[in-house]
C-alpha cells in the first residue's frame, strides 16, 4: 500500500535522530554543560541585546508555540522535535523540552548564548540543526587573542561563516530532503552576496540595514578595544515580537520600488501601470523563511482629489506547497512539493502590470506599496499576538486629465514649497491665464495621497 505523505513524515521523524538523510550534529547532554546568560555577565551589553532578539524567544514565540502545535496534532505529537531542535537546542539536548516548565534557565532561553559559543563545526549537508559541538566549556569566537579569567577560550574562524547560520537557517522536509521548506543559507549561497563575500552577520549583527562595519567596541566589560564587535541582535523582519527599530529599519531597506504611468490620461481611457520591485537590500530571497507563513504583497491603488481610493490590483509573494493528491496550499506536514514560489532573489526584479482607468477627475494620484507581515492575521489572532504590517517601499505618481490640469497642479505644488496654500498674486495670476486659456474654471484642490 502506498504510503500517504503524513505517514512518511511521522515515521521520518520518529527515526530523526538517527538518519543519515537529515543532518543531526547534537549529542545528548545534560543541561548543566551550558550555562544560562546570566552567568555571561562580562557581556552584559551584548547579553542585553540577544535578549530582545527572536533567538532568546525561540521557544517562547507565541506564532512558534502556536504553529508548532497544529504539527504536533496533526503528526501525532511528532513532528514537534523536529523543530524544536533548531528552536531550543539545549532543551532538546538535555531532554527538558519534554517539561519546559520546570526546565533549567538554559533550557528555556531558546538559541542560548553557550549553545552557540561551543559549535566548532557543521555537518553536511548543511541545515536542520547540523552543527557540531565540543562540550568542553571553552567559549570560541572570532578573536585570536581572547584571555578570560572565568573561561577557556578559542578561535573560531568558523563564527564569521554564512555555515555557521545555515545549520539552522536550511530546513529539509524530514521525510524527503529534496524538499526545502527554508533555504536561505542556500539563496544566500547561490547569489550574489556570497561571491562578494558578504555573510549573514555582516548585516544581521551590525548596527543598520545592509553592511554597516567596521563596528568598533569591546566584547567584554574591561576588555580590549576592537575594530570590530558583532552585535547579538540577530535583528531580521520580526516587527511584532522581536526589536522593532531594527526590523524596520531592515524591512524598509530590503527593497524599492518604482512605477510607470502615462502622466496624461484622458478621463474614462484605460491605461497599463507597471510596478517594479527590486530585491535590493537582502542577501535572499524575499520574503525568506518560513515563507508559506510570510506575507510580503504589493498593493496599487488609485485615489481622486477627493479622498475615493479603488484597488487596482495586489500581489503576494509566497512559497505555496502541494501534497500528494496535487491540492495546495497545504500545510507542511502534508506537502510533497512546491506549487508556486514567485519571490524575488537578491537583486534582482520582478515587473507587475496593472490596468488603470481615468476617473472623471482632474488628477489622481496611483500608489505601489510593498507591505510586510511576518504572518497572517487569522494566525496572529490564534496566536493571541498582535502582529502589524510594515510598509517596505512605497511610491505615488500623479496622473491628470489634461496639460492644463497638470500646469495647475505644479503651480500650487510649488506655493506650498514657497510656504502656503498658494504661492501668493503670482499664482493667481498664472492660474487665471490657465483657466482663460483652457477656457475652464478650474476648481483648486490640495493633492491628495496616502499617508
Amino acid at each position: 500500500m502506498r504510503k500517504s505523505p503524513m505517514m512518511v513524515l511521522v515515521t521520518a521523524v520518529i527515526a530523526f535522530a538517527g538518519t543519515a538523510g537529515v543532518a543531526v550534529g547534537l549529542p545528548e547532554a545534560s543541561a548543566d554543560r551550558f550555562q544560562p546568560s546570566t552567568g555571561c555577565g562580562c557581556h552584559s551589553a551584548l547579553v542585553d541585546q540577544w535578549s530582545e532578539s527572536m533567538h532568546a524567544k525561540a521557544l517562547s514565540d507565541p506564532l512558534y508555540i502556536y504553529k508548532r502545535d497544529e504539527a504536533n496534532k496533526a503528526t501525532d505529537g511528532t513532528l514537534g522535535i523536529f523543530c524544536d531542535t533548531c528552536h531550543g537546542q539545549v532543551a532538546v539536548m538535555s531532554g527538558e523540552i519534554a517539561d519546559l516548565e520546570n526546565a533549567s534557565p538554559q533550557s528555556r532561553e531558546g538559541v542560548t548564548c553557550d549553545f552557540c559559543h561551543q559549535v566548532t563545526g557543521t555537518l553536511t549537508p548543511i541545515g536542520n540543526t547540523s552543527q557540531v559541538v565540543e562540550l568542553d566549556g571553552t567559549k570560541r569566537a572570532q578573536f585570536d587573542d581572547a584571555v578570560s579569567p572565568v573561561h577557556a577560550t578559542a578561535y573560531s574562524q568558523f563564527h564569521e561563516t554564512a555555515e555557521f547560520c545555515g545549520a539552522c537557517h536550511n530546513v529539509d522536509h524530514p521525510g524527503d530532503p529534496s524538499l526545502h521548506l527554508e533555504a536561505t543559507y542556500t539563496e544566500w549561497k547561490e547569489g550574489p552576496y556570497a561571491e562578494e563575500g558578504i555573510v549573514c552577520q555582516d548585516c544581521h549583527m551590525t548596527p543598520g540595514p545592509g553592511v554597516v562595519k567596521p563596528n568598533p567596541g569591546t566584547a567584554a566589560g574591561g576588555g580590549p578595544q576592537r575594530e570590530h564587535i558583532y552585535l547579538m541582535t540577530f535583528a531580521g523582519g520580526n516587527v511584532g515580537l522581536g526589536d522593532a527599530v531594527l526590523a524596520e529599519e531592515r524591512l524598509k531597506a530590503a527593497a524599492t520600488v518604482e512605477v510607470d504611468v502615462a502622466e496624461i490620461q484622458e478621463r474614462g481611457s484605460s491605461a497599463n501601470v507597471e510596478v517594479t520591485i527590486t530585491n535590493s537590500g537582502a542577501g535572499h530571497y524575499l520574503p525568506t523563511g518560513l515563507t508559506e507563513v510570510r506575507e510580503m504583497w504589493l498593493e496599487v491603488t488609485a485615489t481622486t482629489a477627493d479622498g475615493q481610493t479603488e484597488v487596482l490590483g495586489e500581489h503576494m509573494f509566497q512559497t505555496i506547497l502541494r501534497d500528494a493528491e496535487g491540492n495546495s496550499p497545504v500545510e507542511l506536514w502534508d506537502a510533497v512539493a512546491i506549487e508556486h514560489d514567485d519571490r524575488i532573489p537578491p537583486r534582482e526584479s520582478v515587473t507587475d502590470t496593472f490596468e488603470f482607468q481615468m476617473p472623471e477627475s482632474d488628477q489622481v494620484e496611483v500608489a505601489a506599496t510593498l507591505y510586510y507581515r511576518s504572518c497572517s492575521e487569522e494566525m496572529a489572532e490564534k496566536a493571541g499576538v498582535d502582529i502589524p504590517t510594515t510598509t517596505m517601499a512605497q511610491v505615488t505618481k500623479a496622473v491628470f486629465a489634461t496639460e492644463e490640469a497638470r500646469a495647475a497642479a505644479a503651480v500650487a505644488e510649488a506655493g506650498d514649497e514657497e510656504g502656503g496654500s498658494f504661492g501668493g498674486a503670482t499664482t493667481w495670476l498664472v492660474l487665471g491665464v490657465l483657466a482663460v486659456a483652457a477656457g475652464t474654471v478650474f476648481v483648486l484642490r490640495r493633492r491628495g495621497g496616502r499617508a
